[in-house]
């Protein structure tokens, strides 16, 4: 099939020197030339003309970390995010209401909530969710998903009991009497988690995982996005991803990044690798320490804010140094998540012990996931050994007034784009959904701002060009994954990934880029999504 684009506005992200782009044609599936309108047509007579009657054409945008099973999955929770759920009554509320639509032996389930934007400035307790969900278990998800709050039926079931100690990992919260007070910190949070998305998809039936993978990728391809790495893919969810890219209804090139003690089933299965154009399980991703909206991210020094501390470290040097020299001589891609200054540094270490300083040493690409306390000497440590950083610039508008409260003066210092770019590092643009919106557009805007949900402007001097923000989802994030041959400009040869927009990003104001329309999202030259009938008959 011959396709010609043309009457739009092309905005190739190709090298300087690539010429005009007036029009792009489609051959079975790639890019096989961009140039004058004139020069395109020529190449392909008879070819069918799509006139785009203006509208802008980017690269398929790519989310270099995010959680596509989680996004499914937690789309059937109640919101209790803020400010649509502004105080801890009104979360109660929306459990109440979403235990009234649950299936008796089912847990209630809620998400989005961060303690520090709700009226009280608290989280809220097992006292509350017992208020709101009386006798059955229930479980209220942070925004962060590095913390839950469980009433008393839910800390039943999962066996958390007053008395017992912390866990390795992880952390309970407690009250004046020294009783579980309902919130859990990280590991255990975690375990519960995948307990309870192995539990509901049981419950769902045949072919439920496929179709929650389905569901997710619909939502991100009504954001604009051709590729995503799932960030926290496990043996249920592989299942799920493999189910759906067998029936065809994979949206998104999926880059699996599989938890690190998952690793040894993979390989054991011979299912590390490429599986289709679709799908790729090829990296490994651990945890190094918590989260920052959660104040758990391993720090030096003390939080100012609760739950106080340090923050909480999953391993010591040497085990993440073995750990990271086993997946790298397995040939996989490591992927740390690390957002603490302490984390990061314990991370940088790890990776010098087994990478060569310099251009070139770093041939698998290992990546930073967050990377947000990544300061100055950090930045340059990590770009000397050439590592890739996986980063959100949406937390800013989203989170970054909590990250204020909790860092204080080295607020400034969060996310540093701009610096990190000086440095010589390669920065991809994500997510981190569901911890906040997949949309791509939100993260091009506060990586050209960088404004707080209150108006605080976060590291003025780290602000980025919209060019420049732009190719955080589109060359950046395709080399972070690999598949800069395949994607991340729009060049011949390239897979016809692409984006279609109702305007064009690097020539709206900034606070206006989120409000561009997605017209139509292009994987492999067929539409995955459509607003409107730019390409008839699909």
């Amino acid at each position: 099939m011959n396709l010609v684009l043309e009457d739009g506005v092309f905005v190739t992200m190709a090298s300087a020197g690539a010429g005009p782009a007036e029009a792009m044609l489609i051959r079975d599936g790639r890019i096989a030339a961009v140039g004058r309108a004139a020069t395109v047509r020529a190449a392909a007579p008879g070819a069918q003309v799509v006139r785009l009657g203006g509208a802008t054409v980017v690269p398929g945008l790519i989310d270099a970390h995010c959680h596509v099973a989680d996004i499914g999955y937690l789309a059937a929770a109640a919101d209790c995010s803020q400010p649509s759920a502004p105080d801890i009554a009104a979360v109660g509320a929306r459990l109440w209401d979403a235990a009234a639509r649950t299936a008796e032996g089912s847990w209630v389930t809620g998400s989005g909530y961060a303690e520090y934007k709700l009226r009280e400035g608290r989280h809220p307790t097992r006292a509350d969710l017992d208020q709101a969900v009386p006798g059955r278990p229930a479980v209220l998800y942070h925004t962060s998903l590095h913390a839950c709050v469980l009433n008393t039926a839910a800390l039943r079931e999962a066996g958390f009991a007053d008395g017992q100690p912390d866990p390795p990992g992880g952390a309970f919260g407690r009250d004046s009497a020294g009783r579980l007070d309902g919130v859990v910190y990280e590991a255990p949070m975690f375990a519960l988690f995948e307990r309870n998305l192995r539990r509901d998809l049981a419950a769902m039936g045949a072919g439920a995982g496929a179709r929650l993978v389905q569901a997710a990728g619909r939502r991100l391809a009504a954001f604009g996005l051709t590729g995503a790495c799932d960030a926290d893919m496990r043996r249920d969810t592989f299942a799920a991803f493999a189910e759906a890219d067998a029936g065809g209804l994979l949206a998104q090139r999926i880059c699996g990044l599989v938890v690190h003690d998952q690793a040894d089933w993979l390989v054991a299965e011979g299912l590390q690798g490429r599986h289709s154009p679709r799908l790729a399980t090829e990296a490994i991703k651990i945890w190094a320490d918590g989260g920052m909206s959660s104040r758990t991210a391993a720090i030096s020094g003390t939080y100012p804010v609760p739950p106080f501390g340090s923050g909480i470290l999953y391993f010591e040097r040497d085990e993440l140094t073995e750990m990271v020299r086993r997946f790298d001589a397995a040939g996989f891609q490591v992927c740390i998540h690390a957002q603490g200054d302490l984390a990061i540094g314990i991370v940088l270490d790890a990776y010098a012990a087994i990478l060569a300083p310099g251009v070139g040493g770093n041939p698998r690409r290992h990546r930073i996931e967050h990377a947000g306390a990544m300061y100055p000497p950090l930045a340059g440590r990590a770009a000397a050994l050439g590592i890739v950083v996986a980063s959100q610039p949406g937390f800013l508008s989203a989170l970054g007034d909590g990250f204020a409260a909790a860092f204080g003066a080295r607020a400034d210092q969060l996310y540093a784009f701009a610096s990190w770019q000086r440095a010589g590092l390669t920065v991809a643009g994500s997510s981190d959904a569901p911890v906040i919106t997949a949309d791509p557009l939100t993260g091009i805007r506060d990586a050209i701002l960088r404004r707080t949900a209150d108006g605080r402007l976060l590291g003025p001097d780290q602000r980025l060009p919209a060019r420049d923000a732009l190719a955080l989802y589109t060359t950046r994030a395709a080399y972070a994954c690999h598949r800069e041959h395949q994607g991340g400009s729009l060049e011949p040869g390239k897979l016809a990934d692409f984006t279609v927009l109702d305007d064009n990003p690097l020539q709206v104001p900034p606070e206006r880029i989120p409000g561009i329309g997605v017209l139509a999202t292009v994987l492999d030259g067929t539409p995955v999504y459509q607003s409107t009938d730019i390409f008839p008959g699909h």
